[in-house]
């Protein structure tokens, strides 16, 4: 495999992304070197922003531009960093980044991972995946990038990815041949370390890979808007079926957030809307049914809000008013406890005992009050129910 690129920051001999790939070549690789027990774990030490970057298109002639991390801010960039725990100060390693899919088993993923070089160290990156040296035991990778396939490229892509046996966790490659199957706005980086053997400038001793949180591809997700409801309230009970329409959203990603406020503002009462991601139609309507209040006893309407949550980075849309209401009352089917009668003051009416024969023959025995004229009752004292 004729690679001549040079990954800059390295002390000694030239170190070329061949001298990894060519151990991948092999069927088996071999642990030419004992290491320290236990064997040294990679850590992610910086996540990934997980909406911050758009995927761009080789043909797009310019930078696929660089992942920041998930802590960055405007006045602090982040970038993605890792790890090796329990690495020997005397061992060299390299790291080998390259896409993966969202979704368990962590399949090779068609999307290209592309870099350049900076001052925190050099990335040589060939057939989608990208190699650096590691500085110490830690990381930093500032001018990663991912660069998209389109659908009918797929295949291409993971055939050269096959070719440099960049499979991480062994799944294969049968999914190339079904390409629909892949989400083509979603990816994983994949971390995979080697260390260096006994052949100075070789590294042979593969260790464990690990996955990030997944990356979405900015352009795919619009800012989450909810558009029209089908209902502004319901009961308190919940359960009530509404539909929301809304700008588009991740299926698998999306939550209906119901809360209430306090008067300084403070969120005293939450709960998410009931709804699967079969729920979610065509991204863009979302088919859900309420939660259940805190209380049931409410005998006024509460003032409460929803707006759409994405749990992968925490965006949330502007809320919108939304009224719980409270239980209805329970009218009684038994005829005679729904009749008027007049209440009076005991101090001022007597009662008579009157027997009723009911409709399905049951006696009833009614007291009923004995008053020789309306004028007789004194104002206050009459009330109709």
């Amino acid at each position: 495999m004729d690679v001549d690129m040079q990954l800059v920051g390295c002390d000694e001999a030239e170190l070329r992304i061949c001298d990894v790939l060519e151990v991948l070549q092999e069927e088996e690789v071999a642990e030419a070197l004992v290491v320290s027990t236990p064997k040294p774990i990679v850590r992610i030490v910086e996540q990934p922003a997980p909406r911050a970057l758009r995927f761009r298109y080789a043909c797009e002639g310019r930078s696929a531009g660089s992942l920041p991390g998930v802590h960055s801010t405007p006045g602090a960039r982040t970038v993605p960093e890792i790890e090796v725990l329990g690495l020997p100060d005397n061992i060299r390693a390299v790291a080998l980044v390259s896409c993966v899919t969202r979704d368990a088993p962590y399949r090779p993923h068609p999307h290209a991972v592309v870099g350049g070089r900076g001052e925190l160290g050099g990335v040589a990156c060939h057939g989608g995946v990208c190699m650096a040296a590691l500085n110490g035991s830690r990381l930093p990778l500032p001018h990663l990038g991912v660069q998209c396939v389109k659908r009918r490229d797929v295949e291409i892509a993971l055939r050269e990815r096959e070719k440099l046996r960049i499979d991480p966790f062994q799944t294969g490659f049968d999914h190339r041949k079904n390409p629909s199957v892949i989400d083509l706005n979603s990816v994983r980086l994949c971390f995979q370390v080697f260390l260096e053997g006994e052949i100075k400038g070789k590294y042979t001793v593969p260790l464990d890979p690990v996955v990030s949180d997944p990356i979405y591809d900015k352009k795919a997700t619009s800012e989450l808007l909810i558009c029209k409801m089908s209902d502004c309230s319901a009961s308190v009970a919940g359960g009530r079926e509404i539909i929301l329409l809304c700008e588009k959203v991740a299926k698998d990603d999306i939550e209906v957030r119901f809360f209430e406020q306090d008067v300084e503002g403070n969120v005293c009462w939450e709960a998410a809307g009931d709804f699967t991601p079969a729920h979610v139609h065509r991204q863009v309507a979302i088919c859900l049914r309420t939660p259940r209040y805190c209380r049931l006893d409410v005998s006024v309407p509460v003032s409460a809000f929803v707006q759409l949550r994405r749990p992968s980075d925490g965006a949330c849309s502007v809320p919108l008013p939304f009224e719980l209401t409270p239980l209805a009352p329970v009218r009684s089917s038994l005829p005679w406890l729904r009749r008027p009668s007049l209440v009076l003051s005991s101090s001022t009416a007597s009662t008579s005992s009157v027997t009723e024969t009911t409709s399905n023959g049951t006696s009833l025995c009614t007291l009923v009050p004995v008053v020789s004229s309306p004028t007789d009752i004194p104002s206050g004292l009459l009330t109709v129910h």
